[in-house]
């Protein structure tokens, strides 16, 4: 029989009283290792055997405390999504005023030392949610606990006229993925505190436009224009064959569907957790069809990152292109990228997430990103604004949004439930970034 199929009993809890003290010791001392494997090689690298290895004990004692990896990391989950919790518990009342901008500060600063505590968990939290079915519930169960505790501080504090567990679902987000470019080191210019001031204006705004400017002669903002938001390479045109252009209209038909497939299959499980076997069921064909146009599945990537080459950039000049007080137009805007976003998200996610990727893929993945801030960093600059500003925060918290928002509210849903987050998009991207007059 194997190890797979091998019959163990239930494992110990944390606070099970059978495991003594020194097997409580034993248990904690494997959390403790887990941990730092997943920081040093990702939670997809981190094998049973590395986690029994490091702890000093064999695999069956291992199990004695938990059933698999993805139970170590839903208790990592429980441990950090109790410490926001506590936080925002604590949140006293928001508005525009001097004392409703220093709790929302409070909050945010809060946020990023818990986020700072738990970094390679929270680095690793978007990946393992969608690769993992385990997991991915307790992800969606904590997000709408959060969102709905977040809604009730904003009814109390006076907001209204949208969906505020939505709202709180997208700061949560937002503001997940802010604190990781932090983490990551991505603002080389600015210090974590100037980080956190312009992210609590933003967040202000969006909530409480009508914030006077005085709320914010404390901060040290104008730190100028020229400060770089990541550490972009130099620009960069990649260049590929056609590597289809020679097909048949039969052929061609056949690669498309497979590309469509892929699209699919790694925005639902992943690009890392994704088979071959996923790609050809969903496209209908046989396994050696997929080989006769790809060698495997980072050759499919590939592929697609080729195909979103000729998509993405167009795109991004159309965001550069728009007016700060052009409501019909960014709005639009909002639903073309949305579109966009559905096709690539699986590749979006790899880019995003810096995973392994081959020379190519990553070129085109950076070279994106570069004009996306560079035209992010064009229509915000292009604002007049009575408050302390710094253009590096508040093209991160842009980016933050755009990447993340989406994602965490339009996950297999109706078009109608998405132009409802596309409309509640705009309006916080309007108030919080784009409250003042074009130049």
């Amino acid at each position: 029989m194997s190890s797979e199929e091998t019959l163990r009993r239930a494992s110990y809890g944390p606070n099970s009283p059978q495991i003594g003290r020194k097997g409580a010791r034993t248990r904690q001392r494997i959390i403790d290792e887990t941990l730092r494997l997943f920081e040093a090689k990702g939670f997809h690298e981190t094998l049973v055997d590395d986690i029994a290895e490091r702890s000093g004990v064999s695999r069956a004692t291992l199990y004695q405390y938990f059933a698999s990896k993805d139970e170590i990391f839903q208790e990592l989950m429980e441990e950090c999504g109790a410490a926001l919790h506590r936080v925002v518990r604590r949140l006293g009342p928001l508005g525009p005023t001097e004392q409703g901008f220093d709790n929302l500060h409070w909050w945010l600063g809060e946020w990023a030392w818990v986020f700072t505590k738990y970094a390679t968990m929270f680095a690793q939290w978007e990946r393992v949610a969608t690769a993992s079915a385990g997991v991915r519930p307790q992800v969606v169960t904590f997000t709408e606990i959060y969102s709905h505790r977040v809604a009730k501080r904003l009814t109390d504090s006076g907001v209204s006229g949208v969906d505020l567990a939505d709202v709180g679902t997208i700061l949560l987000v937002a503001v997940h993925r802010f604190n990781y470019y932090r983490y990551r080191g991505a603002v080389p210019g600015l210090t974590d505190q100037q980080l956190l001031d312009g992210l609590a204006v933003h967040v202000q705004l969006a909530l409480f436009p009508e914030t006077p400017a005085e709320v914010f002669e404390a901060l040290d903002l104008d730190v100028g224009e020229s400060v770089g938001v990541v550490r972009w390479p130099d620009a960069y045109t990649p260049e590929f064959p056609d590597r289809f252009g020679t097909l048949s209209d039969r052929a061609r038909g056949t690669v498309d569907r497979l590309l469509d497939a892929s699209c699919r299959v790694f925005s639902q499980y992943g690009y890392h957790m994704a088979t071959v076997d996923d790609v050809v069921r969903e496209a209908g064909v046989a396994r050696g069809t997929f080989y006769k146009y790809f060698t495997d599945k980072a050759d499919a990537l590939a592929a697609i990152a080729e195909e979103a080459w000729a998509a993405l950039p167009p795109v991004v000049e159309d965001f550069a292109a728009l007016s700060p007080g052009d409501h019909e137009g960014l709005l639009e805007w909002m639903g073309s990228y949305d579109r966009v976003r559905i096709r690539y998200i699986g590749l979006l996610r790899v880019w995003l997430e810096d995973q392994p990727l081959d020379d190519e893929v990553r070129a085109i993945g950076a070279e994106i990103g570069r004009r996306a801030a560079l035209a992010c960093a064009a229509v915000l600059n292009a604002v007049e604004r009575d408050h302390p500003y710094n253009a590096t925060t508040a093209v991160l918290f842009l980016q933050a949004l755009l990447e993340r928002s989406l994602d965490g509210l339009t996950d297999e849903t109706s078009p109608e439930r998405r132009q409802e987050v596309v409309e509640l998009l705009t309006w916080l991207v309007e108030r919080g970034l784009l409250n003042g007059r074009g130049r």
